[in-house]
């Protein structure tokens, strides 16, 4: 009976309302106004973006948003390369009645006009069929290229291997240039010949008239 009695006790209380102590949630009401203050801390946050921007990459001041009560986000031109049509934003804040502010957030978002990289495209889809079999194959501990051949792959490598010439026929040009070399060795031939025999005759005449001196001599 004890142990019936907290059975029940603790159903009736897991079946009640529970409330957290610090209220229900909050609601707005209103739209937030933009905090004089944090909207004129436009140096605050253009120096915030010195972090990872260098000066020359932060463009014009594009305009103000108040996200909250004292809280607005500041956004500039992005001069980046690469990022046209980005923004730079910077979130500020402070509390109330303190002239305090403090830096939430900085970073870089894409316009309405960004350039954007392509929808990424899972590896699957992008693979071929071929690509696709092989992989498979390989991960089901079969030969890949039995199971490219039973697919027809391998029969389609063969054709274009046989259909392949064996040999490149000479090409006319060719031919052409291989007669016109033969000619030109030929022709240096027969020069190097006739300037052979001109020295030999030079050398002759100069030894006769050697002989002739000595002769004369004695």
């Amino acid at each position: 009976m004890h142990l019936m009695h907290e059975t029940e006790e603790d159903t009736v209380l897991t079946t009640e309302q529970v409330r957290a102590t610090f209220g229900p949630p909050r609601t707005v009401s209103r739209k937030p106004r933009v905090d004089a203050a944090l909207t004129d801390a436009v140096d605050i946050a253009r120096s915030a973006l010195a972090d990872f921007a260098d000066e020359a990459e932060v463009g014009d001041h594009i305009g103000v948003v108040a996200d909250d009560e004292r809280v607005v986000t500041h956004r500039f031109a992005s001069k980046v390369r690469g990022y046209g049509g980005w923004e730079f934003f910077t979130t500020l804040a402070r509390a109330p009645r303190s002239k305090v502010i403090t830096v939430c957030e900085s970073g870089m978002l894409p316009g309405e006009n960004s350039i954007l990289a392509p929808e990424w495209v899972p590896w699957m889809d992008r693979a071929s069929e071929e690509e696709r079999i092989r992989l498979d194959a390989i991960a089901a501990g079969e030969d890949p290229a039995k199971a490219l051949e039973d697919a027809g792959y391998g029969q389609e490598v063969e054709a274009e291997a046989v259909e392949e010439p064996a040999t490149t026929a000479p090409q006319p040009q060719d031919e052409d240039v291989s007669e016109k070399n033969k000619q030109a060795r030929r022709a240096a031939k027969r020069r190097r010949a006739k300037q052979k025999a001109a020295r030999q005759k030079k050398n002759k005449k100069s030894g006769g008239k050697d002989q002739k001196a000595q002769a004369s001599k004695n």
